[in-house]
């Protein structure tokens, strides 16, 4: 009797549970339609890149200049590219970084930004901040990584770091496989990162990997770092997207974006308009668990991509000698062998 009763048990927890998955998705794909359908998309972005790459032009008006009309202050690799290393390379890392975290800075460069092991490049994306000029001056011009944006370096401006890193990719001559666009207090694992992105990202396949989410609700509330109003964005939930502006492309990824930002609306939440454009164009966003969304030590990372919240030198700087550690036992194992 006790057995007849557990198994029917069970057999109920499965049918809820199937029932709540086939909502989630209905739901998911629900949303999808009704933000294809709305008026917020007023053109077709797939076409209009389409229409770019056969005629180099289109006769749809853009709705803003932000790819062309960016203003640098700061250039990097001026000395680094009169070498072989920028004619082509395996990953580039753009990390978006406040100009107050001089310390943040100096560590991914002392960690995994400066894996002598890969063909790598870093460079920070940065804004204006008058206080702190001078200061930049001297960093970019000992480090000769700094991207420099001619914009308040504020929260809101997040967005417009990736919108003008993509069209300073394409303006330059950088011949790169893999793109990765991280935050600052990100650990990242360097090595996994490039084995996922030659395993898992064809050079000529529109995808983007990271932490993807679905059914994610817009904040509603003025008070909240995150709020948007119904005016700039009329949904209730957002297209699927990669958390933290978090994600590995490559490079044709890369152009079609910087061709299709010009003709759309550009919203202050990074991570979902990267996510409503790669819902526009078709760009695949696959979700990987490696990019955790929540921190971890060094120990937890090594068969990780990155993680998050390693908010000093400190920190980072002891993790990382957990995490290269390994590197070195595994590169000696290999030599033995």
């Amino acid at each position: 009797m006790l057995r007849k009763i557990i198994r029917c048990y069970k057999k109920h927890i499965f049918c809820c549970l199937c029932i709540i998955f086939f909502i989630k998705d209905r739901n998911e794909r629900q949303s999808e339609r009704e933000f294809e359908q709305s008026q917020y998309i007023n053109i077709n972005l797939r076409d209009i890149v389409d229409q770019i790459r056969k005629t180099s032009k289109t006769s749809v008006q853009p709705l803003n200049n932000l790819t062309s009309s960016y203003r640098l202050l700061k250039i990097p690799l001026k000395k680094k590219c009169m070498s072989h290393i920028c004619g082509s390379v395996d990953m580039i890392y753009l990390v978006k970084s406040s100009v107050l975290n001089f310390s943040k800075r100096i560590a991914i460069r002392e960690t995994w930004g400066n894996n002598t092991r890969m063909r790598t490049l870093t460079i920070f994306i940065i804004g204006y901040s008058e206080p702190l000029q001078s200061s930049i001056d001297f960093e970019s011009k000992k480090y000769d990584d700094i991207l420099q944006f001619d914009m308040q370096d504020i929260y809101d401006n997040l967005v417009f770091k990736t919108v003008f890193s993509i069209a300073w990719l394409c303006d330059i001559n950088i011949q790169a496989k893999f793109i990765h666009f991280v935050d600052d207090d990100r650990m990242i694992n360097p090595q996994n990162l490039l084995d996922l992105a030659i395993k898992s990202i064809p050079l000529f396949e529109m995808k983007m990997v990271g932490f993807k989410v679905t059914s994610a609700k817009p904040y509603r509330r003025n008070s909240s770092k995150w709020y948007i109003s119904v005016n700039e964005y009329e949904f209730d939930v957002w297209p699927p997207y990669l958390i933290g502006g978090t994600a590995v492309t490559n490079m044709l990824v890369i152009k079609t974006l910087r061709e299709a930002i010009p003709y759309s609306k550009v919203i202050r939440i990074e991570d979902a308009y990267i996510g409503i454009l790669a819902n526009m164009l078709n760009i695949n966003l696959e979700h990987n668990e490696g990019f955790l969304p929540v921190f971890v030590p060094g120990s937890k990372l090594i068969d990780k991509i990155s993680s998050p919240d390693y908010k000093s030198y400190d920190i980072m700087s002891r993790e990382w000698k957990v995490i290269n550690s390994h590197f070195e036992y595994i590169s000696k194992e290999s030599n033995m062998v």
